[in-house]
This record gives C-alpha cells, sequence and structure tokens, in this order.
C-alpha cells in the first residue's frame, strides 16, 4: 500500500491518468529523449545504456535517441511520455502534473555527495516514494540520476544577492513551473517567474529576468554570455528521473523487462560513481570564463537555509504526509 497522501482536484494528473494512451512503438523501436547535449551526465548515461541494451538483447532493441530537447522542453517530453507517444526520457520532476513530486526539489535534506546517493541513490527511500507517484502518473521510474547540489545565476551587470530575504528585494528569479519552488523563492525575498528552460537564455538576455534558480554547476555555462556569477547556495540536492510509459514497459515480455532495467540500472550506477568527480572542473571552466563563484559565509547560509526549510517542510508534508515525511529524515539523519 502506498504511503502517499492521496492528490485530489488537480487535473493534470486526472487527464493524464484518463487520457486515450498514444499508440506505443514497439519493444524493438523506442524513443528515449532528454533536452541536454552531448556535454551534460544525460549524454553518457544514454550512451551506457544504448550500448548496453544492445549486447543483453542481441541488437533486438533499437533505440531512437533524440537529444538536445529536438522533441520539446523537457516537461513536453515527460507528458508524451506519461501519454505513450514516448517510450522512456530522463528529466527533472514535473511539479505540475503532481504537486508531491515537488519532494525531489526539498531544501538541504543532503549536506554532502555520500547523504545524496544515501537519499536518492539505488535502493533508497525514495525511489519507492518516487515509484508510488510515477505509477500514478502512468509511468515507471528505471532509476535516479544524479545531477549536484544547486545554487543561482546572476544576470551580467547586477550585483549578486548574499542577504536573504533583503538584497533578494526586486531581483527576478526564474525558477520552473513547480510549486515548491514558486513558495520557497518568494519566502526568500525574490520576484519569482516561472519559466520553461528553453526561454531563460533569451530572457537573461533582455533583462526579463535576474537569474535562473535550481541551477547545477554543470549548466552555468550554457549561460556564460549573459551571467556574471553564481551563487552556489547548496538549495537542494538536484536529481532526475528516468521514467518509462507504463503500458510501453508491462507490454515488454520478462525477459525485455530485465534487459531494460538491466541496462538502466547499471547505467545509473555509472551516473553515481562519476558525477560527484565532475563537479569540480565546472567550478574552474566557469572562473576560467569570467563567471566569478559566491559561497554564501556561515551566517548568510544559515539565515538562507532557515528560510527556505520553514516554507517547504511544512508545505510538502501537508502533500506526503508526516509518514512519508518522517522517513526521509530518518534517512538522512542515518547517513550523516
Amino acid at each position: 500500500m502506498s504511503m502517499l497522501k492521496p492528490i485530489t482536484g488537480i487535473g493534470a494528473v486526472v487527464g493524464l491518468a484518463s487520457m486515450a494512451v498514444a499508440p506505443l512503438a514497439s519493444a524493438e523501436d523506442a524513443i528515449l529523449a532528454h533536452i541536454m547535449d552531448s556535454e551534460h551526465i544525460f549524454h553518457g548515461v544514454s550512451e551506457r545504456f544504448m550500448d548496453r541494451l544492445d549486447q543483453l538483447s542481441d541488437g533486438e532493441f533499437t533505440i531512437s535517441y533524440h537529444p538536445g530537447g529536438d522533441l520539446g522542453d523537457w516537461t513536453s517530453i515527460i507528458e508524451q511520455v506519461a501519454q505513450g507517444s514516448v517510450e522512456m526520457t530522463i528529466a527533472w520532476n514535473h511539479g505540475e502534473l503532481d504537486p508531491r513530486w515537488d519532494i525531489s526539489n526539498l531544501a538541504f535534506i543532503a549536506e554532502d555527495w555520500e547523504q545524496g546517493e544515501a537519499v536518492f541513490g539505488p535502493g533508497s527511500t525514495m525511489e519507492e516514494v518516487y515509484q508510488d507517484i510515477m505509477s500514478d502518473l502512468n509511468m515507471v521510474l528505471l532509476g535516479v540520476t544524479p545531477t549536484d547540489f544547486t545554487g543561482f545565476v546572476v544576470r551580467d551587470g547586477l550585483e549578486a544577492p548574499v542577504n536573504f530575504p533583503e538584497d533578494a528585494q526586486g531581483f527576478k528569479m526564474r525558477v520552473p513551473a513547480q510549486p515548491l519552488s514558486i513558495e520557497s523563492y518568494s519566502a526568500l525575498g525574490f520576484s519569482v517567474v516561472p519559466m520553461a528552460f528553453s526561454e531563460v537564455h533569451t530572457a537573461l538576455q533582455t533583462g526579463a529576468i535576474d537569474g535562473r534558480a535550481v541551477s547545477p554547476p554543470s549548466e552555468v555555462l550554457m549561460f556564460q554570455d549573459v551571467v556574471s556569477a553564481y551563487v552556489y547556495t547548496r538549495h537542494n540536492f538536484e536529481h532526475t528521473f528516468w521514467l518509462a510509459n507504463k503500458q510501453w514497459f508491462d507490454s515488454l515480455d520478462s525477459e525485455q523487462q530485465e534487459w531494460v532495467t538491466t541496462a538502466a540500472t547499471e547505467a545509473v550506477e555509472w551516473a553515481w560513481e562519476n558525477a560527484e568527480a565532475q563537479s569540480p572542473r565546472w567550478f574552474e571552466e566557469m572562473r576560467e570564463a569570467g563567471i566569478e563563484v559566491i559561497e554564501l559565509t556561515p551566517e548568510q547560509q544559515q539565515a538562507y537555509k532557515e528560510l527556505a526549510m520553514e516554507v517547504e517542510y511544512p508545505y510538502m508534508e501537508r502533500l506526503v504526509g508526516p509518514e512519508v515525511m518522517d522517513r526521509i529524515r530518518e534517512a538522512a539523519e542515518a547517513s550523516e
């Protein structure tokens, strides 16, 4: 039985659960799509998955690979997976479909990589929580991949806010269209602007926004021509989701399912083994590109942390219930 509280009154979730599912491709011709380029860890994970799946299936599976967002923004691709027009994706949480999914953005659950893997990695408490959510959205979770801790970028020509909430007043901060992020960054003092990822660069260029929140180090250089600073708050441990359409996955026979899950699991394990090692080079490349890397003082960090947690934890407990939140806290404390 699921521990999660049922969600009511959310049209998007009800719609996805009840809509007619698009015709599915055969097992031998499945689409894997995401929005990132060849420098991102998504690409390395995808390549390892495809190579291993080819070995295990003796070439029976042909993956039609679509990186770089040619099938739409990541939220659109998730919706396509839920509907069945795309079989698999690697993407962030889509809290507009189900606000419980925003639990993946919860602030300061993990303080370091070891704790992040214990709470979110293979075999973790959170995998079970996420699987329950995915099932309600007509999807199967194949794995959770790490990205890094997050911060925010600052548009060129502006002073970086470091004292909260006072410095954030009037600062137009792009956040993903996720209820938890909107609540949290509003509490930190920012003027939040929910916006699709695909629109961020132009918005920074024109001044429609002053910064981009929930930004891991690996994505800062995508905006290097329009940003001057990166404030590394470690707000949350960003991780992403390898998702498959439930009807497609259930249509596979047991051997085919084993091929897919084995290849995905091995690729996800590779990601957990390598993501942390990649992190320092992103900071080096930022500095080489002239982007200032700012870390908050202990006092500034504590003030930031308290503002975020005071809003996020009660908000999320109302959605998922105290039992799930207690299990998350226990997992985090056990890994300290």
